[in-house]
C-alpha cells in the first residue's frame, strides 16, 4: 500500500510524534510511505525511517500565505506518486488534502488529536465547527477514544476510534524507581498542562514526604519558566522540585519515576501517561470529562483525581506515595494496561481501516 501522511512540520509535537511514529511503523511492514510536511524553519525532533520519502508541502515563508498554496504542490506530488490513501494530521492537513484529490478519487482520512469538548484558547470557534460539521468531507475521521465519538453523535458512521501508538515497548520488570514524582509536557503551554497546580498540590504535601522530588520535564520560554518557579518558592518547596527543560531521552525518566502525575485541565489522548505507565510508573491523572478513564479502568491501574481540583490532587499523589505496596502493584497493573495502546495493535488497527476503506472505493468504482 503507498500511504501519504500529510501533517504541518516534524518538530516537537504530540501530532508530530505520532505521524512519525505510524510512517515508521507502516514502512516496517512493507508499505510505501511518504511524508509531506511544512517541516521548514522546524527543528526535525523525531527520527524518520530511512526508507520513508520526507516532502516539503509549502515554499520557504513564514507568512500564514505560504498555505494558499498548498493543495496545488501536494496535488502535484499526487499526480506524480499516486498513493493509495492520504492520512491528514488535523484539520489545515486534512483540508489541504482534500482539497488535492478533488477528482483523484483517493480517499482521505481525517485524524483528530485533541479532546473535542476542550476548552484550549486554541481550540476556537472555527475548530469547534468543523469538529463538529466536517467528518462527512471524509472517507473516514479518526478520534482518540470513545468519548469522543459519541460526542460527534450517531450522524456520521465513518467515524473510528484510533489511540495513538506507543512509541516504547512495555518493560518486561519494573526497572528500580526513584523516589520521584515526573510529569512532562511544553512548559510554553503551562496553563492548559495544570503545571500551576501541581504545583501547589506538591507544596501541601511536600514537607510530609521530605526525601521525594518532582520533575517537571518540558520546553518553553524563560519567563513561563520564571512564573512556575515563583509559585514553587511561593510554596517553599523550590528545593524539591526540578524544572528539566527539553529532555530526548523521556524514557530514561520514565524508568526512574515512581509516580506519573497528569495535572491537565485538558487532554485528548495523553501520550505521556501511557508511555510513563509503559514503563512502570504508577499513573496520578486528572479525569479529564472521562477521556483518562478509558486509559485507567480502575484504582489498580493508577488513581483519578478530580480536573483542575487542587486538593484533590494532593490527596491522590499522598496515597500514591504513602502506599507503597499498593504502588508497587500499580505499577505492575499500569504496564499490563499499556500493552493495549502497543504499536502493533494500533497498527493492525490502521491497515484494517485502510484496507477497508480501499475495499470501498474499488466497488464503488467498478
Amino acid at each position: 500500500m503507498k500511504i501519504f501522511i500529510v501533517c504541518n512540520n516534524l518538530g516537537a509535537g504530540g501530532a508530530e510524534r505520532v505521524a512519525v511514529n505510524l510512517a515508521n511503523g507502516f514502512a516496517g511492514k512493507g508499505h510505501e510511505v511518504y511524508i509531506v510536511a511544512d517541516s521548514l524553519n522546524q527543528k526535525v525532533s523525531y527520527t524518520v525511517d530511512g526508507s520513508v520519502c520526507v516532502m516539503t508541502l509549502c515554499r520557504r515563508s513564514k507568512s500564514k500565505i505560504k498555505w494558499f498554496g498548498a493543495p496545488l504542490r501536494l496535488r502535484h506530488y499526487l499526480i506524480k506518486e499516486k498513493p493509495d490513501v492520504i492520512i491528514g494530521f488535523m484539520h489545515v492537513c486534512s483540508i489541504i488534502s482534500r482539497l488535492a484529490t478533488v477528482g483523484l478519487r483517493i480517499p482521505v482520512v481525517m485524524t483528530i488529536h485533541h479532546s473535542l469538548e476542550s476548552k484550549e484558547w486554541h481550540l476556537n470557534l472555527l475548530t469547534q465547527w468543523l469538529d463538529k460539521y466536517t467528518p462527512f468531507f471524509y472517507s473516514a475521521v479518526t478520534v482518540l477514544n470513545l468519548a469522543d465519538k459519541e460526542y460527534l453523535g450517531d450522524n456520521y458512521k465513518n467515524v473510528t476510534v484510533m489511540p495513538n501508538p506507543l512509541t516504547f515497548q512495555p518493560v518486561s520488570k519494573i526497572p528500580p524507581k526513584q523516589k520521584i514524582i515526573l510529569a512532562a509536557g511544553r512548559i510554553s503551554n503551562w496553563y492548559y498542562k495544570g503545571f500551576d497546580l501541581l504545583i501547589e498540590a506538591w507544596g501541601n504535601i511536600a514537607s510530609s514526604y521530605p526525601d521525594w522530588k518532582l520533575r517537571i520535564a518540558g520546553d518553553g520560554p524563560k519567563e513561563n519558566f520564571d512564573y512556575l518557579e515563583e509559585i514553587a518558592k511561593k510554596c517553599g518547596i523550590e528545593n524539591q522540585i526540578d524544572f528539566m527543560g527539553y529532555q530526548r531521552d523521556m524514557k530514561s525518566l520514565y524508568k526512574e519515576a515512581s509516580i506519573f502525575v497528569l495535572s491537565s485541565r485538558s487532554e485528548g489522548l495523553p501520550m505521556v501517561l501511557i508511555e510513563a505507565m509503559s514503563q512502570g510508573c504508577a499513573p496520578v491523572a486528572c479525569e479529564n470529562l472521562g477521556r483518562t478513564g478509558e486509559i485507567i479502568q480502575n484504582s489498580n491501574q493508577g488513581l483519578l483525581y478530580k480536573t483542575a481540583d487542587i486538593n484533590s490532587m494532593s490527596e491522590a499523589l499522598s496515597k500514591m506515595i504513602r502506599d507503597e505496596e499498593y504502588r508497587h502493584s500499580v505499577q505492575k497493573n499500569a504496564v499490563a494496561r499499556s500493552y493495549y495502546y502497543s504499536s502493533e495493535k494500533i497498527l493492525c488497527k490502521w491497515e484494517s481501516l485502510l484496507t477497508n476503506l480501499l475495499l470501498t472505493k474499488k466497488s464503488k468504482f467498478e
